[in-house]
């Protein structure tokens, strides 16, 4: 899918985001705590909706388009019940005090297919049976062919949040992996997976050689130092790991003139992240939209410059909606992929650098937006 724009508010936490656009590349920018964070978060918000959670006192209004073409408007309201996470499917109290669904709308290309109250959703002209009134029509009606275009969007968007990038190369992803390895055989059943990106790195090692070379040459390409990848089990013999590690897939690195592999779990932050963002361009299936927070975060000038490039260059059907303070990220994304962001009190705005008029003179797009008001402060001015 593609966003297109997005209103939304959070009345448990009395915050609002006024209507954004977004284009295949948009990169948030501002001051810190302005709400960049905020916007990728809504949208995350939106997938766990769409996939059948309650969320408190949120408001929303998203326009997106699907990969068959079609244009859908997706607007709906919950009822505020404070700021309490209702995501817990153990807590049988929590469930039966769920938050409704105030209103919920869904159009197709201009027309209304979804309208829905406190008490009925009409579909396509017609009341449906008694459904929950605790989850989204997107969710609730996913099988009809009409919704499930838009279902299969939300399942796309992909959140990458590096605050905590140390540790990810730690982070076990389990799967059934011979079983996978008989049945997802051809990239393109690969990139459809739904698998962590790792456990797909390993599918492409064994089932894709060719696309594997193209991402372990663009590896070292970045980090000339290595000589080689592979993703295999550990060595059981060598290694003191757990027996049930006995078939899982690792992550290891050879680098030149050492003779052991590094393993996952020693490879350094900005190294490892940086094949992963690289497989997750070659390896996500098509119509994925990529919310990346803090995209510098743990990585060397010569990994952000590289990816970077890659994002920029990368003809496949996705979308990259992107946070960053790093001079060299801002500087080569186009002022035009730029969207400014400010606060006052509790609503956020995203500006066109257009209205600063940056890129109206000879003068260099950075150097203007770093000495905007707006930027520095925040605030809209």
């Amino acid at each position: 899918m593609r966003i297109e724009n997005l209103t939304y508010r959070d009345n448990a936490l009395k915050w609002e985001l006024e209507k954004a656009d977004f284009e295949s590349l948009t990169l948030l920018v501002g001051a810190s705590g302005v709400g960049k964070t905020q916007i990728l978060k809504s949208i995350l918000n939106l997938k766990s909706v769409a996939s059948g959670k309650s969320i408190s006192g949120i408001y929303w209004e998203i326009t997106f388009e699907t990969l068959n073409g079609n244009v859908y408007k997706w607007k709906g309201e919950y009822e505020n019940k404070g700021d309490i996470d209702f995501s817990d499917d153990d807590d049988e109290e929590l469930k039966r005090h769920k938050p409704s669904i105030q209103f919920e709308t869904l159009l197709l290309n201009g027309k209304i297919i979804v309208d829905r109250n406190n008490n009925d959703i009409i579909f396509n002209g017609n009341k449906t049976v008694k459904l929950p009134n605790q989850q989204s029509v997107i969710y609730l009606l996913k099988e009809e062919d009409l919704i499930q275009p838009a279902f299969e969007g939300f399942g796309k968007i992909l959140f990458s949040d590096q605050t905590d990038s140390t540790r990810e190369a730690y982070r076990i992803k389990f799967s059934d992996t011979q079983k996978l390895l008989k049945s997802v055989k051809t990239i393109t059943q690969i990139q459809e997976a739904k698998e962590d990106i790792r456990i797909k790195l390993f599918l492409a090692y064994k089932n894709a050689p060719e696309i594997f070379e193209i991402i372990k040459e663009r590896y070292i390409d970045i980090f000339p130092q290595v000589e080689d990848i592979k993703v295999e089990p550990l060595d059981m013999e060598e290694e003191d790991v757990p027996m049930f590690f006995k078939e899982y897939p690792f992550i290891q690195i050879k680098e030149k003139g050492i003779e052991k592999w590094i393993k996952q779990h020693n490879i350094s932050s900005g190294m490892f992240r940086s094949l992963i963002h690289i497989s997750e361009i070659y390896l996500c299936s098509e119509g994925s939209v990529f919310l990346i927070d803090e995209f510098e975060n743990s990585l060397g000038i010569n990994c952000i410059n590289e990816l970077t490039s890659d994002i920029l260059s990368s003809k496949r059907k996705t979308q990259f909606i992107i946070t960053s303070h790093h001079p060299y990220i801002i500087n080569n994304v186009d002022y035009t992929n730029w969207k400014l962001v400010t606060r006052t009190k509790g609503v956020v705005k995203t500006h066109k650098p257009e209205k600063f008029n940056i890129g109206k003179s000879k003068h260099d797009a950075f150097m203007q937006l770093i000495q905007l008001e707006q930027y520095q402060t925040g605030l809209e001015g």
